[in-house]
């Protein structure tokens, strides 16, 4: 059996070839833009223009084998328990890389390629000194097919079923339909946004804001599909870990392969119904977008915006709630290493066990259980592990914390590892049952000899 870390680390190795596949895409021309940067026509055979976009896709692709490569170590050693702990440590400072680097690579070449255009004269006329906002009103007057609201609430009524048919876990169920409901609130937010103006061609601008709306749809409504899924899951699958974790992972698999499946699609759309454009008139808005990736336009009075290529929505760091949610998201992502270092003392900490002035108390990490002896009724030895279902808590290889379930002893509240036993199930007047058991045998057995010496004196 694969280890947690080793799991974590198989179950993320994709990620960077993902973003090397989406970012060696961004070396293609789509509405004049490559690498964030607007060229005239032109530049799409300049040999210097070339040359620094082969750098870029070999650069990327050097990244993303290097990242793999690592994820593929930490895989190795995450599969011995003594390295837990700093394995998942590697693990948290990975993403943050993965996170960061791939950016850096395409924001130097975004700088590069910038500095060449002003070098050859390619920047539209005006565009350093003048702050404008283009729109096309013409396209923006025409009406667009959207998807009925009423397929977003058939959804919702869906997703709220099991709540009929399991009334403990109400809030689970009104959490999965509240999800539902703002994938609804979203995707009616993105219609606000301005049309796809790439040049004067409207009949162009309107086919180009048609896909990416009806891939809007398409997205959003697989992702409220998918929240309803996991809502039944939850019914349907509570007495199986191994259904469980697949009804709640299924979804999110097939939402993350049609969401990219649909970013790809419309950008070979955006790049075959644009190869023509790029003469006379067409729109640059360089200026508004730092290093290709972030948007600011202190005229632009919209919070979220369209990104100019693909599907995506950026955040407009000229409006106050933009700065703040920027720094938000990049504290959380700086927070990384903080959580990994969480991990590796939860994943590094052995269970301990002891009797102490008459308490039982078991302990691991921010986990600890104690036991009054005066409240003890029982006290035996399992030397093999029920079968079990977490209703709260963690669970690892080393570890099992929290609240449990069990056909054989009904609810548990268990602090043990798993990997070594015997264990001590402990049942109290007050009806709680606790599974213990410490990471060294002889603490177990030391306390089970303890207390039921203790519980026939009493």
């Amino acid at each position: 059996m694969m280890s947690t870390a080793t799991i974590l680390w198989l179950s993320c190795s994709w990620i960077p070839l993902l973003i090397w596949w989406t970012l060696r895409n961004s070396a293609r021309f789509k509405k004049n833009i490559v690498i964030g940067v607007t060229f005239p026509r032109e530049a799409r055979e300049d040999v210097q223009v070339k040359a620094l976009l082969t750098s870029y896709r070999r650069l990327q692709l050097a990244c993303a084998i290097v990242l793999v490569a690592a994820a593929l170590g930490g895989a190795a050693t995450g599969t011995v328990r003594a390295w837990a702990g700093l394995s998942m440590f590697c693990w948290s400072v990975w993403i943050l890389v993965v996170c960061i680097v791939p950016e850096v690579i395409y924001a130097l070449t975004n700088r590069r390629l910038a500095a060449l255009k002003d070098e050859r004269g390619w920047r539209t006329r005006g565009a350093a000194t003048q702050r404008v906002t283009v729109a096309d009103i013409g396209a923006a007057a025409q009406s667009y097919p959207r998807v009925s609201s009423i397929w977003f609430v058939l959804i919702c009524a869906t997703s709220l079923v099991p709540a009929l048919l399991d009334r403990d876990n109400l809030v689970i169920y009104l959490l999965f339909a509240a999800c539902v409901l703002m994938m609804w609130a979203i995707f009616r937010w993105c219609y606000r946004n301005r049309s796809e103006v790439v040049d004067d061609n409207t009949a162009l601008t309107q086919t180009l804001t048609r896909i990416r709306r009806r891939a809007w749809a398409r997205v959003f409504l697989v992702a409220a599909a998918s929240f309803a899924f996991m809502s039944w899951a939850q019914l349907l699958f509570q007495g199986s870990a191994n259904l469980y974790f697949i009804g709640m992972m299924l979804p999110c698999t097939v939402l993350g392969i049609v969401a990219f499946a649909t970013e790809m699609r419309v950008r070979s759309l955006q790049e075959r119904l644009t190869k023509a454009s790029g003469e006379g008139l067409y729109v640059d808005e360089d200026d508004h977008w730092i290093f290709g990736i972030f948007y600011y336009n202190p005229d632009d009075a919209k919070l979220i915006v369209n990104e100019r290529v693909g599907i995506n929505t950026s955040i407009n760091l000229a409006r106050p709630a933009g700065k703040a949610i920027v720094v938000a998201l990049a504290c959380l992502l700086l927070c990384l290493p903080v959580a990994g270092a969480f991990m590796a003392e939860e994943f590094g900490a052995p269970v301990t066990l002891e009797l102490s002035e008459q308490t039982i108390r078991a302990h691991h990490s921010l986990t600890t259980y104690e036991i009054d002896m005066d409240d003890v009724v029982s006290v035996e030895l399992v030397d093999q592990l029920p079968q079990m279902t977490r209703t709260f808590g963690g669970a690892s290889e080393t570890f099992l914390e929290g609240n449990f379930s069990s056909d054989a002893y009904g609810s548990l509240k268990v602090c043990l590892d798993p990997e070594v036993g015997p264990w001590l199930l402990v049942r109290t007047r007050s009806g709680t049952t606790y599974l213990l058991g410490a990471s060294d045998t002889a603490q177990t057995e030391t306390v089970y000899e303890e207390v039921t010496s203790a519980l026939v004196d009493a």
